[in-house]
């Protein structure tokens, strides 16, 4: 080994020696007065102080270091100092230019990341966004030398899918290359308003469609038929409800056809009963009426007009058992608004009077009925 490389490590060994004792005794002296340790790096020079600050800021103040505009610090000057030791960088500002297409920015900033640069200028960048930098020598001063970013902006698109606005910005050519890009399957039932090979623009809107096919299955009641049960002691205009009955179940399977989320039609493809209905009991009078052969003819012709119902109301505007027009019922003064709110006596009695006063005979007002059963003419 030479002679120069023996002084060389022996100056070495001495120099680290006495260092590394001053850095013991500051940060036992540091560490005794109850003040923390900053390590300032500034302007190219590094700075280990024992300080009684309370921030960052304060710290840099009382070692005359000032912050300019743009200026970074980091941690920030506010930190508050709390923790024994701490490492603190200052960047300084440097101009830039930014070009955002037809704006142009100029800013000083401390920040080394481009995007932090052009964020920090109070410009909005997207993810999708890239920047491209370079120097520049174009500043007012004429001194300054700094950096031009020019940011290139990707195409905002808008997607409509599933009845949900979403919007992305993307580099993609091409809708396909989009919805690829983008994790977008799309299945054969799907509805796309646009071609997948059509060109990407600016504010491009694409309604993308959703068409789907469930099962559903419903519980539902199964009202309880009617069952008549005569009773020959009792007028025909007798009824009395023996049983009420008891409503069934069933369960209806529907076939839903769903366009993003809203339901478009439904059609039944199962019934399947799972509790009888229990039927409902009336019993009616049977016994003749003293009107001749009247009274069978009014028998049948309520019971082809109205199943034999006074109380019929078919919604058409159409009531009682012989199914009254509101015209022809308020021709006589029956005293009540309606057919089927009249008692059966009062509505066999109508129909009597109607009949005969109809120019055509009994049978001209129900012409339907009087086809259908062929019955010879109303004896008067």
């Amino acid at each position: 080994m030479s002679l120069l490389s023996v002084m060389m490590l022996f100056t070495f060994v001495i120099f680290s020696a006495v260092f590394g004792q001053s850095q013991v005794s500051i940060n036992n002296i540091a560490l005794a007065d109850g003040k923390g340790l900053v390590s300032i790096f500034a302007d190219g020079q590094k700075k280990t102080i024992a300080t009684d600050a309370k921030t960052i800021g304060e710290a840099l103040e009382q070692n005359g270091i000032k912050l300019g505009t743009g200026d970074v610090v980091e941690p920030s000057a506010k930190t508050v100092i709390n923790q024994p030791i701490y490492n603190v960088n200052v960047y300084r500002a440097y101009p830039a230019i930014i070009v955002d297409g037809n704006n142009t920015t100029t800013t000083l900033s401390g920040y080394r990341s481009p995007r932090q640069v052009v964020t920090s200028a109070g410009i909005k960048l997207y993810p999708e966004d890239r920047i491209s930098v370079d120097r520049s020598e174009d500043f007012s001063s004429g001194a300054a030398i700094g950096q031009k970013m020019v940011i290139e902006r990707a195409t905002p698109v808008k997607l409509l899918i599933g009845g949900k606005m979403i919007e992305y910005r993307t580099w993609q050519k091409t809708v396909k290359g989009l919805l690829d890009e983008k994790g977008i399957e799309i299945k054969p039932s799907d509805q796309l308003d646009v071609d997948l090979s059509e060109s990407v623009y600016k504010n491009m809107k694409i309604v993308l469609s959703r068409v789907t096919q469930d099962v559903l299955q419903i519980t539902e009641a199964v009202e309880p038929e009617i069952q008549y049960k005569d009773d020959p002691e009792q007028p025909k205009a007798y009824q009395k409800v023996e049983s009420s009955g008891k409503p069934g179940e069933k369960i209806v399977s529907y076939l839903i056809n769903q366009k993003d989320g809203v339901e478009l039609s439904r059609q039944v493809i199962d019934t399947k009963v799972t509790v009888q209905f229990e039927p409902k009991i009336v019993i009616r009078g049977s016994k003749p009426e003293p009107a001749g052969d009247n009274a069978d003819l009014l028998s049948k012709l309520r019971q082809c007009e109205a199943g034999g119902s006074y109380q019929r109301n078919s919604g058409n505007g159409y009531y009682g058992a012989y199914q009254f027009s509101a015209a022809t019922w308020n021709r006589w003064d029956t005293g009540y608004a309606r057919a089927d709110l009249a008692p059966a006596s009062v509505q066999d009695e109508t129909v009597l009077k109607n009949a005969k006063a109809s120019k055509g005979g009994f049978w001209s007002q129900h012409p339907g009925c009087s086809s259908k059963l062929s019955l010879p003419k109303f004896p008067y």
